[in-house]
């Protein structure tokens, strides 16, 4: 595309203003101007253009034959500038579009996927790409709209907002527990008596480190464990089929825990925290399609059935 002179636009747009005042203190206003910078603006386009455009009377104003050419020439290019402006600026508001999301794996399977067809019948313009990625990488650059990712932020230029605090449980089955003991404190599992699942951190790079929270109290424990995974799934599983303690965020364990596959060890030990954040390109000008997923999620996740304490943690979010 030629490279357009956004002066040569200026002017033009007040001679056509003016062609339609026919008076430079009506046009000015129209501009939101002053007099004297119509007047300039119009000098300065008849300077570069070589040529009279404007009569000027101490009555009115009255375009010369040339001014009169060019503003029928320009008046349907000044037209569709203005319409393409204005959509534009209505675009912002029109939830309608593509939406590609990058989602963490576990958040998309438990409380995602129930959701997204309600979503998309009531949001019938929109077309929704929902990726799950160990990280965030470039959002921008990747051609992502929106992230989705457990955990504290790291330094970035990213709009980060959290919508979700929700807790650390460690559990284990009955059949590990049998074979096992029960711990009583978690200091225990740095016994070799134990075997504890470790869960690769995709920021790191390294396994988590296993931490016990209790109103001011933290316990850094260095657990025994065989096992290493790098997604949750694959964690809980082996947590279900006995094999070794894990740590798990407190999302969709509601059914384990009350039929029993699942005990949670340590409930005394309650305040370790791992927050959810969406992630997005800025906070002016937030297209609207991204302002409705992120209130889809944060309506999803107050919905959600919650006991007294993940409602009091997303409470403490709000």
């Amino acid at each position: 595309m030629d490279e357009v002179d956004g002066r040569l636009v200026g002017g033009l747009v007040v001679l056509a203003a003016l062609a339609d005042a026919r008076s430079f203190g009506k046009a000015a206003e129209r501009l939101g101007m002053t007099q004297s910078g119509v007047s300039k603006a119009i000098a300065k386009l008849e300077a570069r253009l070589d040529a009279r455009l404007v009569h000027r009377t101490s009555r009115a104003v009255e375009l010369t034959e040339e001014g009169r050419a060019l503003v029928e020439r320009v008046a349907g290019h000044l037209a569709g500038i203005g319409e393409a402006a204005t959509e534009t600026a209505k675009s912002r508001d029109a939830v309608r579009g593509r939406l590609r999301v990058n989602v963490d794996p576990l958040f998309s399977r438990l409380v995602l996927a129930p959701k997204l067809s309600a979503f998309l019948l009531h949001n019938p313009a929109m077309e929704l790409r929902i990726e799950t990625r160990d990280r965030i990488a470039d959002l921008v650059s990747d051609g992502f709209d929106l992230a989705v990712r457990f955990g504290e932020p790291a330094p970035s230029a990213l709009i980060a907002r959290r919508v979700l605090d929700t807790r650390v449980l460690t559990v284990a089955s009955p059949l590990y527990l049998e074979r096992h003991g029960r711990p009583l404190d978690p200091r225990e599992l740095a016994s070799p008596d134990h075997q504890c699942i470790h869960a690769i951190d995709p920021a790191t790079g390294r396994p988590f480190d296993w931490e016990f929270c209790r109103g001011g109290e933290v316990v850094p424990v260095t657990v025994n464990g065989r096992l290493t995974v790098t997604d949750s799934g694959t964690k809980l599983g082996a947590c279900l089929a006995g094999f070794g303690i894990a740590q798990v965020i407190d999302l969709g364990l509601d059914d384990h825990l009350k039929s029993g596959a699942l005990v949670e060890l340590f409930p005394d030990w309650p305040d370790e925290r791992y927050p959810l954040y969406v992630y997005y390109a800025s906070r002016n000008h937030v297209p609207a399609k991204v302002r409705k997923f992120i209130d889809f999620i944060t309506d999803t996740l107050t919905a959600k059935p919650q006991s007294p304490r993940k409602a009091a943690a997303l409470r403490k979010v709000g």
